[in-house]
This record gives C-alpha cells, sequence and structure tokens, in this order.
C-alpha cells in the first residue's frame, strides 16, 4: 500500500558546509519497501545526497536510532507521515547522514584481546545503541552500550576470559555503571539489549559490590534528561 511521506532531511557537508540544513521532500513510497530503499529514492530525486549503505547501516528518525533495513510499515505506524531523518550523531557528519565512526570502533578495541577477529560483526550489530546514549555527551571516553551488550555475549562465548572482560567494563569512570535505559531513545525498544547489561552489572557488582555513589549518581542525572 502507498503513501505519502512528509521529510525532513539533515544535510551537511564537512567539507563544504558552515552549518547544517534540512531539506524537504514530499514521497509517494509502498509501505512494504524499507528506509533504505526511502533513502534511495531521495538520493535519487536530490544527487547530491549521501547516506550509509553498509550491513548495518543506520539513521535517527524522529529522534530514535535504528536501522535501515527497518520497515517504512512499521516507521508510518508508530511515527506517522511526518518524519525527520537525521544521522546517527549530528557531531560527526562526514556527509548528510554518513558519519565518522572511528569512536564506535575504538570500543572494540578495548577487548579486542580477548575475542576472535570473527566476533566483530557481532560488535557492529549493537552501533545504535552506541549513538543512541546521552552519556557520550556527558562523559568523555564512555565505553558504550554497545560495547557492554557485546561485553555480555563474549562472557557467554568465552567464558574463561570472564574476569579480564568484566575488568574492562567495569571501569568507575567510562565503563557500565554509567549506562541509562535506552528504551525511548531505539526503535524498536531494545528490551534483549537492556537486559543484558542490566545482568553484566550483576555479575560485577558480585565481584566488585562497592560502585562509586558519585557513578551512580551521574547516572541518575542523565537518567531524568
Amino acid at each position: 500500500m502507498e503513501c505519502k511521506l512528509e521529510l525532513s532531511v539533515f544535510r551537511f557537508d564537512a567539507k563544504t558546509d558552515f552549518l547544517p540544513y534540512y531539506t524537504k521532500h514530499f514521497i509517494t513510497i509502498d509501505k512494504n519497501q524499507s528506509v533504505r530503499d526511502l533513502l534511495a529514492f531521495i538520493q535519487a530525486q536530490e544527487g547530491g545526497f549521501d547516506y550509509p549503505k553498509d550491513e548495518f547501516s543506520a539513521l535517527k528518525i524522529n529522534g530514535k536510532a535504528l536501522f535501515s533495513d527497518a520497515s517504512l510499515d512499521g516507521i508510518v505506524e508508530r511515527f506517522g507521515k511526518s518524519l525527520i531523518l537525521e544521522p546517527l550523531s549530528t557531531k560527526r557528519v562526514v556527509k548528510d547522514l554518513i558519519i565518522n565512526t572511528d569512536d564506535f570502533y575504538q570500543k572494540f578495541d578495548l577487548l579486542d584481546a580477548f575475542v576472535d577477529a570473527k566476533d566483530k560483526p557481532l560488535f557492529q550489530s549493537y552501533i545504535i545503541y552506541h549513538y543512541a546514549s546521552a552519556v557520550l555527551d556527558f562523559v568523555e571516553d564512555f565505553q558504550g552500550d554497545a560495547l557492554f551488550a557485546f561485553a555480555y555475549d563474549m562472557i557467554q562465548k568465552h567464558p574463561k576470559q570472564k574476569h579480564a572482560i568484566l575488568e574492562v567494563v567495569a571501569n568507575e569512570h567510562t565503563g557500565v555503571f554509567l549506562h541509562v535505559k535506552l528504551c525511548n531513545k531505539i526503535y524498536p525498544c531494545g528490551a534483549e539489549v537492556e537486559q543484558k547489561i542490566i545482568e553484566l552489572q550483576n555479575e560485577i557488582m558480585q565481584h566488585h559490590p562497592l560502585t562509586s555513589p558519585l557513578v551512580k549518581k551521574l547516572s541518575h542525572a542523565i537518567t531524568l534528561l
């Protein structure tokens, strides 16, 4: 079934633009198609527009982080027909919806010594959780919720590395106790990932029962944002 969408699309070229701006698009498209199809449609209309096209390409729609293989039918049902399309991080834009993800992949390096290279795609599959967190705006070098969910998975896969992995993510200044709930930042709500992070915190508490009151206080303050 076709529907008409009103789109506001984030535009910025780090090489030429001083400030970002938004372009308006009115597009009629089959709701059975994906967000990726919608982005290709926009690019066909406006050749200068660009967006990520890799396996784990993602963006934000109406402030929610999601993968571009999401169905438009679900998007329209959740957000309506007026949509704002933005990159995962407006601070890291290279071109339109494409961002520099070096900071994300640097987090993988924290656990690289304890996992296999073939585990990296699983880490990549959590990218929206990294950029959805408000903690990134407040804590320099925050390890990120993608790393925490990945750490949980790696403990199940590489149990002999459990202690070493927990030592990394238990960092008082950048680690898992700075996590705040992301359900209202992600589409669809990542309840499974949230549960993994809670279980990871519980594992650490068994080994390090005295967490910093400052960490708990900061986490609470960010949750209220």
